[in-house]
């Protein structure tokens, strides 16, 4: 695959003015007119995981959506939010985040993902078909903005795993139940990027918000806001990714959909290979803390429910956090967290559990941990 551009902009806030003069240099990087929004239907793709204030660095900071709402606006074009939360309804987070006010006084559409269309991946090594927001399917281009995270399960989440949230709510547990460990979900990840990028005229814009991201055990809760002071663009999610991984002082050997993406095509990763105009890497020196690794025993038959009970870690809910909410139970894929049985925390079946750590990223009260396994600590 040919070089690649990714533009880094240096940004300490969110300054708003700051914010649109970093994205429109962006664009310019990109060599991309934002003139071309003229009349046409522009899809904003934030990450809005869940109902986290915009200081959590868990989500996409309301300035980044402001400001390229009103750089579509100001060129005429017509932005549409698309985004479906893994388990709150959208219009509570919007109003938690404070983007409700940005939405109904901009006067911005936003999509109801519950309503679908099929998408179409003929080269995708398992799966091919995905259902996704319907909306998509009439606007002419895809913003996407993605937030700079550490992730339980796939070390690093960015530009490529954001698009996931184009499928429906609930509905993405399902996906963690079919891809239901960290390899067959980073090929899934990549199936479904590679449907969205199978035409040549399907064009997306990666931006991902480091200005603020999110360290340890992300991406929810569990995870800890530290200064990136970064903007990262392209149109390469891969190369976009890869960058963000640098700039983060992260290990891109952990980084799968990177690793995988570039030997599939979709993309470049090694940066010898992507032509980065605005900052250079070596003017950051971020150390982002890297979340706690799983066992190193992943070459082994994990997909035995024996083989994970024996070596995996286990999430495990603490009763001095627990309020009971019971959103691990509603989110789990596997059906493994059921009701207390002792009023303190939820029970957890763990010959059922897949290990996808879904009930750790979205418990709002990061009130379940890593267990390990004797065995586990023994070979970690």
């Amino acid at each position: 695959m040919k070089n690649t551009v990714v533009s880094i902009i240096k940004a300490e806030s969110y300054d708003l003015k700051k914010i649109e003069q970093a994205i429109e240099k962006i664009f310019l990087n990109l060599d991309f007119d934002p003139g071309s929004f003229r009349g046409r239907k522009i899809a904003i793709k934030p990450n809005l995981l869940t109902s986290a204030l915009p200081e959590s660095g868990i989500i996409t900071h309301p300035a980044i959506i402001q400001a390229v709402i009103s750089i579509i606006k100001k060129n005429n074009g017509i932005p549409v939010l698309v985004e479906s939360p893994a388990f709150h309804p959208l219009e509570r987070v919007l109003k938690k985040t404070g983007i409700d006010v940005i939405i109904e006084r901009e006067g911005v559409r936003v999509a109801d993902t519950k309503r679908t269309m099929l998408i179409h991946n003929e080269s995708g090594l398992k799966f091919k078909s995905f259902h996704v927001a319907e909306e998509l399917g009439s606007c002419d281009m895809i913003i996407n903005l993605p937030k700079l995270k550490t992730h339980g399960l796939t070390y690093y989440t960015g530009a490529v795993k954001n698009l996931f949230g184009t499928i429906s709510g609930l509905e993405k547990s399902k996906w963690h139940f079919r891809a239901n460990t960290k390899e067959e979900f980073v090929s899934f990840l990549l199936d479904l990027y590679g449907a969205f990028t199978a035409k040549p005229d399907n064009r997306i814009i990666h931006i991902i918000d480091g200005i603020l991201g999110l360290e340890g055990e992300g991406p929810g809760a569990g995870g800890t806001p530290v200064k990136g002071n970064v903007l990262i663009g392209g149109t390469d999610a891969i190369a976009v990714d890869s960058v963000a991984v640098a700039v983060a002082g992260l290990n891109p050997a952990r980084v799968l959909t990177c690793i995988e993406g570039d030997k599939r095509n979709y993309g470049v990763s090694g940066l010898e290979r992507i032509i980065i105009k605005g900052e250079s890497l070596q003017s950051f020196n971020n150390k982002f803390r890297e979340p706690e690794p799983k066992s190193k025993m992943t070459g082994w038959p994990m997909n035995s429910p024996f083989m994970k009970n024996l070596i995996v870690e286990k999430p495990f809910p603490q009763k001095d956090k627990c309020t009971l909410c019971y959103q691990c139970k509603t989110i789990c894929p596997a059906g493994a967290i059921s009701k207390s049985l002792n009023n303190l925390t939820p029970s957890f079946n763990y010959s059922r559990c897949i290990r996808c750590y879904c009930c750790m990223e979205i418990c709002p009260e990061n009130a379940i941990m890593l267990k390990k396994s004797l065995i586990g600590r023994f070979i970690s």
